[in-house]
């Protein structure tokens, strides 16, 4: 792909938080903006791929009696190159005026978030994997009207261990009249080795991606519309709390102190004063950044990201000059080391069952009712293996287990589940008397508790809960140490603390529906010849609106990993429905013989005849007087026309 960013200042996808003007913090302090957000932008820089499969197959078959029995052998072989893509999210808080005039670097604090490899060479994909199939099959014809399908298949990945991903298979059809047939299967399939799995875990070949995010000050700690510049208070990590609106001395004459639970707070303009002996203070509001700093304050780059990290009580290394050569925290600081895979690694499996009648109503009308059912098994993700329990409390903040380890441990492996169940009706009837007609209806309940492969859960942690204790505040007289020793409880930054000695899987915090779910589907298509050989055909086509989550605002951290998922897990991951999808096609065809061998059609063709506005966004934040929760913002195209010819020779 050639990706490139739709501005290029800023390079990534970009949602703007935009204000109508600065917010006191205190009293209305929010976190983001007041008007309804706009995303621009490409999440994904450019990447290439070079892939080549090269397969083989052997089987065999043989007739004996009333079986029919079938062996066989597949193989593929994988080899893919190439460079994976990096994955840049920003989120941009800034007034509508100072985006208008400072553009998207400069106007505000923004939040990046980067997903991928630092470097060109960690970024280099080479897969290999041999693939080897095999499998055994009979089927069994016990009496004339039934016959029962019995197979073992084993399924082998070079790159994954497993070696006994044996799956058997279990089929029965009878025809319990000539017109009324009964069809049944049970069996578990097994996954294989795919790009779109492992493309991002470097122990099989793929790129060395590490995640981080950092909150970025183009013009000091000026500039923000918020609460967004004392996000590490937010999200209960460790650092300073930092005004949006008072500078130093106005903060000592009243005495201000932090809304976040008190102590001190730091002044807009105290990198403003971060200057060499003898030099003025950097006036307010000024661009600070590796380009421009020196001749500001008479500091090097270096000298002032020093200065600058003890100016406000925190280590040399606080401040970075990152992207765009812009002063920024590591808020979230990049894993340690690469992704690690799972001791437990299993190949995702489905176990899979069906049952259903056909019933034939005359010679051509069929009438077919299905269960189908699926539990998915091991779905491979990522989650942040070492994170501790003790995190989501308050007061504690970011840490790991064992206590000394250095960093986070991203570790990829089978902590996912997910399950299927549909009811299927159909109704076919076959093209006689100038006309066909179909019909077909699906109920669908699809649940997971995966936000994809290569995002982690809203809670990372997976073990059986340990005691911890809820530390109290400095300065709080008569606090009450909360614990977890006899029972649950929820700490005071709201994340709820499991009684020691249970057992938690985070991940079953985003249980819900699947993300390409549709709970009805109503389908009806039909075809009519008319005379002179004219012929209308169409497709009705009515479902359910698309799943989607609310937006958690204010942003909640459940397991103290210092990041937010967005999704507002008390109601639940894909708890609401968007509107009902409805759109009719219709088309009409004429048909020219010319000669016996060629003839020409002339189609006119109308979509969604309805001119419906068919929504593929919606709002889904509470908080935005102009569009409700739930409206629609964007829709599929209207009504639309076209005219074609085919010629068929």
């Amino acid at each position: 792909s050639d990706i490139r960013p739709s501005n290029p200042d800023i390079v990534g996808v970009t949602t703007l938080n935009s204000f109508t003007a600065q917010q006191a913090c205190p009293p209305t302090c929010g976190l983001f903006g007041d008007l309804p957000a706009v995303t621009f932008g490409n999440a994904t820089t450019p990447s290439n791929l070079h892939q080549k499969y090269t397969s083989l197959s052997a089987s065999a078959n043989k007739l004996f009696g009333d079986h029919d029995l079938k062996f066989g052998w597949q193989f593929l072989r994988t080899k893919v190159d190439g460079l994976d893509s990096q994955t840049l999210t920003n989120q941009l808080f800034t007034t509508i005026d100072d985006f208008i005039n400072l553009g998207p670097v400069n106007s505000g604090p923004f939040l990046l978030l980067q997903a991928g490899g630092p470097t060109p060479e960690s970024r280099e994909i080479h897969l290999r994997n041999n693939y080897n199939g095999l499998y055994a099959q009979d089927d069994w014809k016990i009496r004339k009207n039934l016959t029962v399908n019995l197979g073992l298949r084993w399924d082998h990945d070079s790159e994954f261990e497993a070696k006994k991903n044996f799956s058997p298979r279990l089929g029965v059809a009878w025809a319990i009249t000539p017109k009324t047939v009964i069809r049944s299967h049970l069996g578990v399939f097994y996954d294989q080795f795919r790009l779109g799995l492992v493309r991002q875990i470097p122990e099989f070949g793929g790129s060395d991606r590490r995640i981080g995010q950092s909150l970025y000050f183009p013009r000091g700690f000026y500039g923000s519309p918020s609460l967004i510049s004392m996000l590490a208070r937010v999200v209960g990590l460790p650092g300073p709390c930092i005004s949006n609106r008072l500078t130093d001395a106005q903060i000592a004459a009243a005495g201000t102190t932090c809304p976040l639970g008190g102590g001190p707070i730091v002044g807009v303009d105290r990198l403003n004063t971060v200057v060499a002996p003898g030099r003025s203070p950097i006036p307010p509001n000024t661009v600070i950044n590796i380009s421009n700093v020196q001749a500001l304050t008479g500091l090097t780059p270096d000298q002032y990201l020093a200065a600058a990290a003890a100016a406000i009580g925190q280590p040399n290394g606080y401040f970075q000059w990152g992207q765009f050569g812009v002063l920024n925290n590591p808020i979230i600081p990049p894993a340690a080391q690469p992704v690690t895979v799972d001791s437990t690694f299993q190949t995702p499996n489905t176990l899979g069952f069906n049952i259903g009648v056909q019933r034939e109503l005359t010679n051509d009308m069929v009438v077919e009712v299905d269960y189908f059912h699926r539990e998915m098994r091991n779905l491979l993700g990522v989650r942040l293996s070492n994170l501790a329990f003790r995190s989501r409390v308050a007061g504690i903040g970011r840490s790991f287990d064992p206590p000394n380890t250095a960093g986070e441990i991203s570790t990829f492996g089978p902590f996912y589940e997910g399950k299927y169940d549909g009811l299927i009706v159909n109704f076919t009837k076959r093209l006689s008397n100038r006309f066909l007609l179909g019909a077909n209806y699906t109920y669908a309940k699809a649940t997971d508790n995966s936000r994809g492969i290569f995002t982690g859960p809203t809670d990372n942690f997976i073990g059986i809960a340990p005691v911890v204790v809820e530390p109290c505040p400095a300065a709080t007289p008569n606090c009450t140490r909360q614990t977890n020793e006899n029972g649950s409880f929820v700490s005071r930054n709201g994340n709820f603390v499991a009684a020691a000695g249970t057992f938690v899987n985070g991940p079953d915090l985003d249980k819900g529906a699947s993300d390409l779910a549709l709970d009805h589907i109503f389908q009806v298509n039909g075809l009519v010849n008319l005379p002179w050989q004219f012929q209308i055909s169409g497709i009705f086509r009515a479902q359910s609106g698309f799943h989607f989550s609310r937006f958690d605002d204010p942003p909640r951290d459940p397991d103290g990993n210092g990041n937010f998922s967005g999704v507002d897990f008390t109601a639940g991951r894909n708890a609401f429905t968007a509107a009902p999808f409805v759109n009719l096609d219709l088309r009409f065809a004429k048909r020219f013989d010319i000669g016996e061998r060629v003839d020409i059609q002339l189609l006119l063709e109308f979509f969604n005849v309805f001119n419906r506005q068919n929504p593929s966004a919606v709002q889904n934040r509470a908080n935005i007087q102009t569009q409700p929760f739930g409206s629609t913002t964007q829709v599929l195209p209207g009504r639309e026309g076209q005219v074609g010819i085919r010629i068929s020779f």
